[in-house]
């Protein structure tokens, strides 16, 4: 089976169709942004972008002088920084708590419609690449954009997480990789690496899922090849560029802190599913009611005999209870402001206390920059806590999966197992980094839903390429567009 269908340019009618789903994303995104108030997370990326914009210094510092930091990944702040500067030439600059909520964090959430229009051409383009169909590419665009459209949730349009750009460049990225190597193109595969570039410095973790799709490269695509030296330039190509993007970064965290790495926010990470990794056999399949959809938990519960007081402070699983506003909330957020991780009942809450601990233990010793060295112990302690556990650390991938992919991931897994049988090893390409990057979060972090999101276009494409080639009433398109070979990477 062909790896793919070049198509045929898009008629009047049809770019037509695309324009005015582009323009409707548009307008339900913008009805979607109110002033409603950025925290967590979210206000912490606005924050080190009003001290930008302010102060000249990516910093999460609270008022000046502004320290910098590297607390999270940089891009979304720089990006919205420029949102802040256009604002105070709108209204006037301001006290940094107004960008918070109000008029001004509306016009700064305005740059999610962009994205969001982005993302839904960058979907449609790259499955009308492999199916040749218009509206089974819209359908896949539709079906990539739907999880930002929800105006009440974190990750939609009326917030500034990372999940949206991050899935523009993730796209982009893929696609363009995908291209490079079809078509032998040496400029896409700079492009490509520029955009995973983007990426990494948009998701942190994208960085190692690079690592690993370059090996996969130079294992198939190079090793496989009797261009070798042509290819192994290709692959190098893609790697400064990706280099020259990330790297004056790395390099000023090396200089202002020592380390040379994109975002600190690591150790805690692990350290939090080093903790997760020593649930009691009761609260392992707790996990599966704590963490089902709210639609079936009653269900769940009924079967694995779990309820709504299991999750309350003395009961079974209460030690994976993250719940805001609960008794064990105000009991262990009293318990990381003391910096005692041993009064803490919940995972989550000690391993935050123990942060915090560090970081005073460290800044009495004098130690510069206690966050980071802070991050740094609890990194060491996380990996030798996970390496020690390996095998409860596999098996509670499986309910992280359930937690935060069960459809992702299923969708990912599917496209990969056809396009192996179909030897059509391009969609392999494009469905290995979302593949890679949702197993990387299930092993390595406590996976919440939200980051999962980045993956969700690559199995929108994976999933509707699939159906798309296993559909049998479609039509068999034999001459209404010339077919590529199959081009082998293996």
């Amino acid at each position: 089976m062909p790896a793919l269908i070049v198509a045929s340019p898009l008629s009047r009618s049809g770019r037509t169709i695309v324009a005015v789903i582009a323009f409707l994303l548009a307008i339900v995104a913008f009805m979607s942004i109110d002033g409603r108030a950025v925290v967590s997370d979210s206000g912490q990326n606005l924050l080190m972008a009003v001290n930008l914009s302010h102060g000249g210094t990516l910093s999460d510092s609270e008022q000046p002088p502004y320290q910098p930091s590297m607390y999270r990944e940089p891009l979304p702040s720089v990006a919205s920084a420029a949102l802040v500067s256009a604002v105070d030439g709108l209204l006037g600059r301001a006290d940094s708590a107004e960008y918070f909520s109000g008029p001004r964090v509306k016009y700064i959430k305005y740059q999610n419609i962009a994205w969001l229009i982005g993302l839904w051409f960058a979907v449609f383009a790259a499955t009308r690449y492999f199916t040749g169909s218009l509206w089974w590419s819209i359908a896949a665009g539709l079906l990539a954009a739907k999880p930002f459209l929800n105006s009440a949730s974190a990750e939609g349009v009326n917030d500034l997480y990372t999940e949206l750009p991050a899935a523009v460049f993730m796209t982009c990225a893929i696609f363009l990789l995908v291209r490079a190597v079809q078509r032998n193109s040496r400029l896409e595969f700079i492009m490509a690496g520029l955009c995973y570039g983007l990426l990494a410095l948009t998701k942190a973790a994208m960085l190692y899922v690079f690592a690993g799709l370059v090996l996969v490269l130079l294992a198939t695509y190079v090793g496989a090849s009797t261009q070798r030296k042509t290819r192994l330039l290709q692959v190098m190509m893609l790697c400064a560029s990706a280099a020259i993007v990330v790297t004056p970064w790395i390099a000023r965290n090396w200089m202002v802190f020592g380390q040379p790495q994109i975002s600190e926010r690591g150790g805690l990470v692990l350290y939090t599913r080093a903790l997760m990794d020593q649930v009691t056999p009761t609260e392992y399949r707790g996990t599966f009611y704590m963490w089902a959809r709210p639609a079936v938990r009653p269900l769940v519960g009924s079967i694995l005999g779990f309820g709504p007081k299991d999750l309350e402070m003395g009961g079974r699983l209460q030690r994976l209870s993250d719940d805001l506003g609960t008794d064990l909330y105000k009991h262990d957020i009293q318990a990381q402001v003391a910096g005692r991780p041993q009064d803490a009942i919940t995972l989550h809450w000690q391993a935050r206390a123990e942060r915090v601990r560090l970081e005073r233990e460290f800044e009495l010793q004098g130690v510069p920059f206690p966050e980071g060295a802070a991050d740094r112990a609890m990194a060491r302690k996380g990996m030798s806590m996970v390496q020690s556990a390996f095998v409860q650390n596999l098996k509670l991938a499986v309910p992280l999966m359930w937690r935060s992919a069960s459809t992702i991931f299923p969708a990912l897994v599917i496209a990969l197992a056809y396009g192996l049988l179909a030897r059509r090893y391009l969609l392999v390409l494009f469905v290995l980094p979302g593949l890679g990057l949702v197993i990387f979060y299930a092993l390595a972090t406590h996976f919440e839903p939200r980051p999962a999101l980045v993956a969700q276009s690559s199995a929108a494409i994976g999933a509707i390429v699939t159906a798309y080639a296993l559909w049998p009433l479609r039509p068999r398109l034999r001459t209404a567009r010339p077919q590529l070979a199959n081009p082998k990477i293996v």
